[in-house]
């Protein structure tokens, strides 16, 4: 009976163990062994004049700002100014949108979602070498019209940048 409680755990711990060193998960940074330091370059407006009707203002700077503190609470990069940096960071907010999710029986909107698409690079400032390029990148928000939960679309699109930002920082030190 005590071998088979033993066993019992033995393999328990095992499996346990093995799930846990195969998640993936690391906060080591993927980028190169001398890339401490970071500069991160103001996003710039890209927003075709077609969809100018649902953007908010400031919008880049509030994302340069929200990745600038995102790269601080990580720790793995140093922000610097352009002339320190051993790595660069470029991008373009290239899209604000949103859509409604949820609707009301008389075809009301209830709830919204915002999408904020950017395109950027993360370069080595010393040779100009691209270390990696994304396209479309997103970061998005779901925000009620009505009710308790309700929140204005700023609130939303401030969400949406927070997200974004996590997301963009998760790209440069875990490569995911």
């Amino acid at each position: 009976m005590r071998n088979s409680k033993q066993l019992f755990l033995l393999t328990f711990l095992g499996i346990f163990m093995s799930l846990q060193g195969g998640c993936g998960y690391t906060q080591k940074v993927t980028l190169p062994g001398d890339i401490k330091t970071i500069y991160v370059d103001t996003f710039k407006n890209k927003i075709t004049v077609g969809n100018v009707y649902a953007y908010e203002p400031g919008l880049e700077v509030k994302l340069t700002n929200a990745v600038i503190r995102r790269l601080h609470q990580d720790g793995n990069l140093k922000v610097v100014s352009r002339e320190k940096a051993d790595a660069i960071l470029e991008g373009n907010l290239n899209n604000f949108d949103q859509g409604g999710v949820r609707f009301s029986g008389l075809e009301r909107i209830e709830e919204y979602r915002v999408f904020l698409v950017t395109a950027f690079k993360l370069k080595n400032q010393k040779t100009g070498q691209i270390f990696w390029e994304e396209k479309n990148f997103s970061g998005d928000a779901s925000y009620f019209v009505f009710g308790p939960r309700a929140v204005s679309r700023v609130e939303a699109a401030d969400k949406a940048i927070e997200r974004l930002a996590r997301n963009i920082v998760d790209r440069i030190v875990e490569d995911w």
